[in-house]
């Protein structure tokens, strides 16, 4: 892990670098303007001695008088720097030397330093010419050279020294600028940081708004005043974010209740506490029924608005004993501290019925809620709140299968179910990929004349070289809701039969699909149903809609108007079960069908029994419709639907339902065969 490093340090190592920086940068300008300055001078210097002595020097050699040209070139020695004086003939002989002595060594750098800015005015040499003579041509006799040699180095050497004063006072003036500086970043904006970064440390995750930063006055108007200023707006937005996204996370947005992870943790408090108490209590799950036709037919802001009072309405109930949560969609959850005994917990949840039916106006529309309720007990039905959550969501279903505003404790034996139920759904889903459904048809006859008029397709189910009746898995299928899947299969089968059939025999016959409560309340079973015929270029009449009393009862309004949607478009529309729902009879000149179906409950009956098939078949001759009687299994059944003028039958004694291979063989090729005899 990298070390830290205070900010002071670096501030101070920052100056210090710059201002030594720019110090030696202006010693180095110093440097060069001296050495420009020193160069101007020595060259000015050397021209006005050269000058000086020109004459005398010309007048001694020309005399050749040695002696008096070494007094006048000795002279110059007394000149700072100079070394050496040397007079010549005009020959290059030389007439008089004079130096001051052999130079001190320097050292090889400071020599070449010394080259390097004085080297081409070490010497300076003047041509000496015979005194007032010009020959006819016009040229001057030379008569000798002077040259005077110079001490560069020592020079070099003064003119460093002048600079050494220069350069300890600016390194002295750099490192008291730094100092300063440093001082001075370090109280205005260092330390001022510094107590920044400590009262972040100080500030509480949980609530950030109750620790802002403390703002210096002498940075109130500056650019740090400003960064204080919104650090301490973004800690303020951050704590209010953070209350929302704690009640997002704790509470359900719609109703406004505790949501799932609130109720874990409720739950676990509740079992610490009567883990201590050895106390008990109950945990109740609460499902809506049909609150998906609320949704479908009213729409999601009615079922929405639907969802907010039930809550209001749990909360009046159960808020004063426990703890009412929303898991999601429209199942609750109610928490009761207070319920510690079976007997207890089914008094309270028959009052929490009774207050949930109580009918809700919204808007315009009137609904009448419903709902079934799972119990689970601590310590009996789990002892982790996940575990009793489960468990009273199992007993839940096992309420719901036996009707609605039903409730039931949990017991051992639905685990075990409950793990079928899932195993089988998971089985559903593989079967359609897998392709494992198929059809079976069961003729329709007419009771008269006995012939073939059309058939119902009944679904079977090929599972490990097994054929699985619906009865073990369409419950499964519509608790799901896998069940709408499979009836768009049924219906794109269907069709695609009818038009083999039509294709390979040139013969059409009806068949009959049965619809499910869930499918009939989908919103895509008309368009479905219209497509499928479309696709398989099949006459609509030929495929009939089996539609269960229930499904119908459920929302009468809703199914008269889908109902027509069908019918308009030319399919036909079936009752089946006909007589087994309730207050079917004031709906039934409402509803835009063309058959109706006695139950096998009430053909199992006859002739001993045939009330309600009496009644039925009358109702259905005065309303105009065609009549089936389903489950006929003997020939006593039959006479009797004969003299009643039942006019189509199917059943056992008839035919099972039969494979597509079997029943094209039974019933299509032979009409075929005597339609194209004839």
């Amino acid at each position: 892990m990298e070390s830290f490093k205070s900010l002071t340090w670096k501030q101070t190592i920052l100056v210090v670098s710059s201002t030594l920086f720019f110090a030696v940068v202006i010693f180095f300008i110093e440097l060069t303007l001296l050495v420009i300055n020193a160069r101007q001078e020595l060259t000015e210097n050397q021209r006005e001695l050269i000058d000086s002595i020109e004459q005398p020097a010309t007048d001694a050699i020309w005399a050749l008088d040695d002696l008096r040209a070494k007094q006048t070139i000795r002279g110059i020695l007394k000149v700072e720097h100079v070394g050496s004086a040397i007079l010549k003939h005009e020959d290059g002989s030389r007439f008089v030397a004079v130096n001051n002595g052999a130079p001190a060594v320097n050292p090889e750098l400071f020599t070449d330093i010394s080259a390097e800015l004085f080297g081409d005015l070490e010497h300076i040499s003047r041509s000496l010419y015979r005194p007032f003579y010009i020959d006819a041509d016009g040229n001057k006799e030379l008569i000798g050279t002077l040259t005077v040699f110079y001490y560069t180095q020592e020079l070099t050497s003064s003119l460093f020294s002048s600079l050494r004063f220069s350069l300890w006072a600016t390194l002295a003036r750099a490192f008291l600028l730094t100092l300063v500086l440093s001082i001075v970043f370090h109280r205005f904006l260092t330390q001022p940081i510094a107590k920044i970064s400590e009262a972040i440390d100080r500030i509480d995750p949980e609530s950030p708004a109750k620790h802002l930063l403390p703002a210096a006055r002498s940075h109130s108007n500056d650019e740090l005043g400003t960064v204080i200023t919104k650090l301490n707006q973004i800690l303020v937005q951050f704590d209010t974010t953070q209350a929302k996204l704690r009640k997002m996370a704790t509470r359900d947005p719609l109703t406004g209740l505790p949501n799932r992870a609130l109720l874990l943790e409720t739950i676990a408090v509740t079992i610490q506490r009567a883990k201590m108490q050895q106390s008990r209590f109950s945990l109740l799950f609460i499902d809506l029924d049909r609150f998906k036709n609320v949704n479908d037919s009213l729409g999601h802001e009615i079922g929405d608005q639907f969802l907010v009072r039930v809550a209001r309405s749990l909360e009046l109930t159960a808020g004063q004993i426990g703890t009412v949560a929303r898991l999601g969609g429209d199942e609750f959850v109610v928490l009761t501290d207070g319920l510690d005994s079976p007997t207890k917990a089914a008094d309270f949840v028959d009052k929490l019925l009774v207050q949930l039916n109580t009918p809700m106006q919204l808007h315009e529309h009137t609904v009448h809620p419903a709902a079934s309720i799972g119990i689970a007990i601590y310590p009996d039905d789990g002892l982790r709140a996940e575990d009793l959550i489960r468990h009273a969501d199992i007993a839940m279903y096992s309420a719901k299968a036996a009707g609605s505003n039903q409730w039931a404790f949990f017991k051992s034996q639905m685990t075990e179910r409950a793990s079928v139920r899932l195993k089988t759904e998971a089985s559903l889903h593989d079967a359609l990929v897998n392709d494992e459904f198929t059809l079976h048809f069961q003729p329709k006859l007419d009771l008269r004349t006995g012939e073939v008029v059309g058939c119902e397709a009944l679904i079977r189910w090929h599972k490990d070289d097994r054929l699985i009746s619906p009865i073990s898995f369409i419950p499964v299928a519509e608790e799901t809701g896998i069940i709408i899947q499979i009836g768009r299969w049924v219906i794109e089968q269907s069709c695609k039969t009818i038009r083999d059939w039509q294709t390979s025999y040139n013969f059409s016959m009806p068949v009959a699909i049965n619809v499910s409560s869930q499918q009939f309340l989908d919103a895509s079973l008309v368009p479905d149903i219209k497509q499928a015929a479309l696709r398989y270029q099949i006459a609509p009449e030929l495929l009939e809609i089996e539609i269960t009393e229930t499904s119908l009862m459920n929302d009468v309004e809703s199914a008269i108007i889908k109902l027509q949607q069908l019918k308009t478009a030319g399919f036909s529309i079936a009752v089946d079960d006909f007589g087994t729902g309730y207050s079917s009879l004031s709906y039934l000149r409402r509803l835009p069908i063309s058959t109706m179906k006695i139950d096998r409950g009430f053909v199992s009956d006859l002739p001993e029994e045939s009330a309600i098939a009496s009644t039925i078949l009358m109702l259905g001759k005065q309303l105009d419709l065609n009549i089936v009687a389903e489950g006929i299994e003997n020939e006593q059944q039959l006479t009797w639907l004969q003299n009643q003028g039942c006019e189509i039958g199917q059943g056992f004694y008839f035919s099972k339902p039969l494979p597509i291979e079997a029943f094209e063989a039974t019933y299509i090729a032979p009409k075929c065969n005597l339609i194209k005899t004839v």
